[in-house]
């Protein structure tokens, strides 16, 4: 997922947190729980919905994925400790494919994934990226360097352009956690391009991937097989509308600033006198079509469009991405989206949940989650429950950013003690309780009464002739932890200890 925005600024938060707590004391400590409390919050409005049923009928299988290795999937089983009922719940794993930089290796790279799958009784989910890591392919667009490889002018029309008379790009920027500069943003439009993903699905792809479905089919395991992950996060950047890292790298290019799309906006028959209406409800229309393009390929080369699902990036301001939460819905494929809790996902998932609803309630997919980014106010059964408990048939776990710090968070929210015992509550089988979401404010309002209520027993302490720092420290030892994890539950009940003993009689 693109963390552009969002992370960046839950990072700031994060760091002003660290700070207020190496200033935690006795006396000052009520103020960083505000001040922390204002930066976080806890669950807002839910009604302890369970995990019913999906409304597509309970023979759909449901799956809890982990984007891993094949090499690394068999420690699931041991980690988490359940893998379902191997028919209406399902433990497995995802395995991810760079298909223009991995084509000579993708036909083996299906079947070792396969291989662990069915030794290990895991499920699988396949994901094939068309449109970002494509560095190896610098004959498609290299427009602008003719001492490099692949250089033609021609190959203006495979990359995005900031205008409608250009520039073209000349190299892309992301930042996943640690901002990066990659090869220029392809054009979802271009002929050329085109061809070669469809020659990618069909001739690459989709004939080791039959034959391995056909052999787990022949074994009776078929329903292992979770699904294949179209693309990876489709957009159209705008450089107006980034984080201080990427906007570092944009300036030390001396690159454009502005909105990429231009390319595709021509080739749909747009130009700067007769362009859109609004341009990023034309711009998330050819991110749906594309979407639609890649899947249509898959199932005219034989792929059930039942497996299929798209990677878009729900969350995300409109205006950094050009993907709006419809581009997942095409007649080729469910629906599918990352779904970390953050943005307008932070407190619930209405935005989709009325998505689906205009269509129909499709079952769909969260093909990229996790509740580890900073700053995120649900607890991991919640977020599971935002899930099953409303028609998804899988949950995708991610555990890779770039950088150091995200990363360790992810895998840390992902294998930490409350997401394990999501995981095994649903692998079980039992309901998905959807804890309510209390909003900062009322949260903020609680905890300062609570702390108030302790420094006024303080006060009284010292005023009889009594120690009250045993408690300061018992309180000072716990708190910074408890809201670094957003754990309020906890923290709140640390006051409620604090505050009993704080009105004990003395001996």
């Amino acid at each position: 997922m693109n963390f552009k925005p969002v992370f960046r600024r839950q990072q700031r938060h994060g760091t002003r947190l660290l700070v207020l707590e190496r200033a935690l004391s006795i006396a000052g400590f009520a103020l960083m729980v505000v001040a922390a409390i204002a930066m976080t919050g806890q669950h807002e409005g839910a009604k302890g919905a369970t995990n019913a049923p999906n409304k597509a009928g309970s023979p759909t299988p449901r799956y809890l994925l982990f984007w891993r290795t094949p090499e690394q999937a068999p420690d699931l089983i041991k980690l988490i400790g359940e893998q379902g009922d191997g028919r209406t719940r399902l433990l497995g794993f995802g395995v991810p494919c760079a298909t223009f930089a991995q084509e000579k290796q993708v036909p083996d790279n299906i079947h070792r994934a396969f291989s662990v799958a069915r030794l290990n009784n895991l499920a699988l989910m396949l994901h094939f990226d068309f449109h970002l890591a494509w560095s190896n392919r610098p004959e498609l667009w290299n427009w602008f360097d003719p001492k490099q490889l692949g250089y033609s002018p021609d190959n203006r029309r495979n990359v995005e352009w900031f205008g409608w008379d250009g520039p073209p790009a000349r190299a892309r920027y992301l930042n996943h956690g640690e901002a990066q500069r990659m090869p220029p943003p392809m054009c979802f439009t271009s002929k050329a391009i085109r061809a070669e993903w469809t020659r990618l699905i069909r001739d690459v792809i989709a004939p080791s991937l039959k034959k391995e479905l056909t052999a787990l089919e022949h074994e009776g395991k078929g329903r292992l097989f979770a699904g294949i992950l179209v693309g990876s996060e489709p957009t159209f950047d705008n450089y107006a509308h980034t984080d201080p890292d990427v906007a570092k790298l944009v300036a030390a290019d001396r690159a454009p600033t502005g909105q990429v799309g231009y390319r595709a906006l021509l080739d749909r028959g747009y130009s700067k006198d007769h362009p859109p209406t609004d341009i990023r409800q034309a711009l998330g229309e050819i991110i749906q079509e594309t979407v639609a393009f890649w899947c249509k390929d898959f199932v005219q080369a034989g792929i059930s469009s039942q497996k299929l699902y798209p990677h878009i990036p729900a969350g995300i301001p409109l205006e950094a991405t050009s993907a709006p939460v419809e581009s997942a819905f095409n007649a080729w494929s469910r629906p599918g989206w990352s779904t970390y809790p953050v943005g307008y996902l932070g407190k619930n998932f209405h935005a989709l949940y009325d998505a689906l609803k205009k269509h129909g309630n499709p079952v769909w997919g969260g093909v990229e989650s996790n509740v580890g980014m900073p700053g995120t106010l649900v607890d991991w059964e919640t977020y599971l429950g935002w899930h099953y408990n409303h028609g998804a048939a899988l949950v995708a776990i991610n555990l890779g950013a770039t950088g150091v710090e995200l990363p360790v968070r992810l895998e840390k929210s992902a294998f930490g003690p409350e997401a394990l015992a999501a995981y095994r509550k649903f692998l079980r089988g039992e309901n998905l309780q959807e804890k309510p979401i209390i909003s900062p404010e009322v949260r903020q309002m609680e905890m300062r009464h609570k702390m108030e209520l302790l420094q006024a027993g303080f006060r009284r302490w010292q005023r009889e002739g009594r120690d009250p720092a045993p408690i300061g420290r018992f309180v000072e030892e716990r708190l910074p932890a408890l809201l670094q994890a957003n754990k309020l539950d906890e923290a709140v009940a640390l006051l409620d200890e604090a505050l009993k003993r704080v009105n004990e009689k003395p001996h």
